[in-house]
């Protein structure tokens, strides 16, 4: 009995979940185990030989930088130590005559005694004030460029290497150093700028490597600023991320030195060397995407067989999984329908398993309720429609034309207008009630039947009542209501309200809005009468339809929080409130 609790444990577990643990654990399991431990070796040693390959590239790279990188150093060096740059930087007050001769001077001594490299594109000399002093080429830089290449030189006393972006949109490195006025260095009297075109780095240093697929070089400052890179969506200028420059400064003072890191979402091996005279480093990023590629090929033909194998489990799995799910799911699409309420919906599952035969009991079930709702359908259907032909016949219609009779005979023999009045009043009354079908009045309408109702009656009662109406909002009289439920409260009203010392008694119906309800009250101040609890409940020994039918029908249509209400005490009237829906012909559907 133990065993047999502990697989049916199993059965928290979807099918295909089994299944599928199945599958793992008799095949993938242990060929995953196999082939991860077998590129994690080659992956190892694949990165040792090639952070060595990078470290030798770093190494010639680096040399060949360093010697691009003397011929700006000794230009740069060549204009700090001119004569005739330093007299004229400490000539603070000269004129302009003096001031175009020296910068004559200079050029003719630049020309003459100093090498000038092809890709150095600007030479600019600045005093200690920021103004320009001298400036040889063709283009220039934006101020904020020059206030922080000249605060980072008032800062260090060495070169600075910066990234700036010139007005002719050119990417350019300065190299900048600071002039002395001795070789002492005892007082710093201005600066030099040397602009050299970053693509000589890039393309004819960086280039000619050869890298990789997604590999980079990158040449920068070791505050992380990047002044060129072989990759050009990395942005020149910007600082690289701190976590790498993190990594490599607690690395330092080895010269060169790789490890790993993770960077937008993908590990990359990086290697760098570090430059200390120019105190910059060149580093190397190549993705492991690239590293594994040839373990990955060699570990595809290893699977090939393999997988082949498993693939046939899986087939052979989800064969059964199949023969077992779909049965199952339509069965589940089924209950979802008819939770829904489509009783239409049917399985139809022909096939010889238990399956089946519990899919042609669901069928089964779905056809009973379906008929039973049919059933019950068509009996609310015909219960309201002899609710609504006994409500058509509550007035008597051998009386009413047994009435109309006698009234054209009186009113042709003495011409009298009360009985003229009666004989319309009934008419209009017969027409809206025995003629006109439609379940649902307006108020309007329902308004005329009871004032023509009252024209009847005063021909018994003449003076013993007065009535009036009242309706609070225009737009309430299109508002749809039961046919005759006010008729059998007047009729109450009248009949049984009327006092006998001949008083005349005052009848009001008034109708308004509360909230999303409509509220008709017809109150009268006759005799009243003691409102006991079955005050509204139906009484079968009686033909005719009276005050309980009206609730009836008001709740039948619209539910238990409407209906009639009936407040009356001996001697101080009665008030009927019917509480009803805001209803409207549009939204009758």
């Amino acid at each position: 009995m133990g065993k047999k609790h502990h697989f049916q444990g199993f059965r928290k577990f979807s099918i295909k979940t089994r299944l599928v643990i199945a599958l793992l654990m008799i095949s993938i399991i242990p060929l995953a185990g196999i082939s991860g431990y077998s590129f994690h070796i080659f992956s190892v040693a694949l990165q040792e030989k090639l952070s060595a390959s990078i470290s030798q590239t770093l190494s010639m790279i680096n040399l060949n930088m360093v010697s691009e990188i003397e011929k700006y150093q000794y230009l740069c060096g060549s204009i700090c130590i001119s004569e005739e740059i330093k007299e004229g930087l400490l000539k603070k007050d000269m004129t302009d005559m003096e001031k175009n001769q020296a910068i004559n001077e200079i050029q003719s001594m630049i020309r003459n005694k100093i090498i000038y490299p092809a890709q150095a594109k600007n030479i600019t000399v600045y005093d200690t004030e920021g103004n320009i002093f001298y400036d040889l080429g063709y283009d220039g830089f934006y101020q904020k460029d020059v206030d922080r290449i000249l605060s980072r030189l008032e800062e260090q006393d060495q070169d600075v290497w910066a990234y700036v972006h010139t007005y002719r949109d050119r990417d350019i490195l300065v190299l900048g150093r600071r002039i002395y006025e001795q070789y002492s260095k005892s007082r710093v009297i201005g600066y030099t700028l040397i602009s050299i075109e970053e693509k000589i780095f890039s393309k004819t240093v960086l280039e000619p490597v050869g890298l990789s697929d997604s590999s980079n070089i990158m040449y920068m400052n070791m505050d992380g600023t990047v002044l060129s890179s072989w990759n050009r969506s990395i942005s020149l200028g910007k600082k690289i991320d701190k976590e790498l420059m993190k990594r490599i400064g607690e690395m330092l003072p080895k010269k060169t030195d790789s490890f790993s890191i993770q960077e937008d979402g993908e590990e990359q091996l990086v290697t760098y060397i570090y430059n200390k005279n120019l105190n910059q480093l060149f580093v190397y990023t190549m993705p492991y995407h690239y590293i594994n590629s040839e373990v990955y090929a060699m570990l595809k033909q290893i699977l090939v067989v393999v997988m082949l194998l498993v693939l046939l489990c899986i087939g052979i799995v989800a064969m059964v999984y199949q023969g077992i799910m779909s049965p199952i799911k339509r069965m589940l699409e089924f209950c979802k329908a008819l939770s829904h309420g489509d009783l239409s919906v049917r399985i139809q599952d022909n096939h010889k398993d238990e399956l089946s035969r519990l899919s042609g009991s669901m069928d089964h079930m779905a056809d009973t309720i379906e008929h039973l709702m049919a059933q019950q359908k068509a009996q609310e259907e015909r219960k309201r429609e002899l609710e609504l032909q006994m409500l058509q016949y509550q007035l008597n219609p051998h009386f009413l034309f047994n009435t109309l009779n006698s009234l054209r005979f009186v009113a042709a023999m003495h011409k009298d207008l009360i009985v003229s009045d009666g004989i319309q009043a009934l008419s209009s009354l017969l027409q809206n009630t025995l003629t006109n079908k439609n379940e649902y009045i307006t108020i309007r309408e329902e308004l005329e039947n009871l004032e023509n109702y009252f024209s009847i009656l005063r021909i018994r009662y003449a003076g013993s009542f007065e009535y009036s109406f009242h309706v609070e909002e225009d737009e309430l009289l299109s508002c749809l209501v039961p046919k005759l439920i006010l008729q059998p409260l007047a009729e109450n009203s009248v009949m049984h309200g009327s006092s006998d010392d001949g008083t005349v008694m005052e009848i009001q119906i008034t109708c308004w809005r509360e909230e999303d309800h409509v509220v008709i009250e017809l109150s009268d101040d006759g005799k009243g009468f003691k409102v006991t609890d079955d005050a509204l409940a139906p009484r079968p020994e009686r033909k005719k339809i009276g005050v309980a039918n009206v609730n009836d029908r008001i709740q039948l249509n619209f539910g238990r929080e409407y209906g009639l209400k009936i407040d009356s005490q001996p001697g101080e009237g009665t008030r009927c409130t019917l509480t009803l829906p805001e209803l409207y012909a549009d939204s009758l559907s």
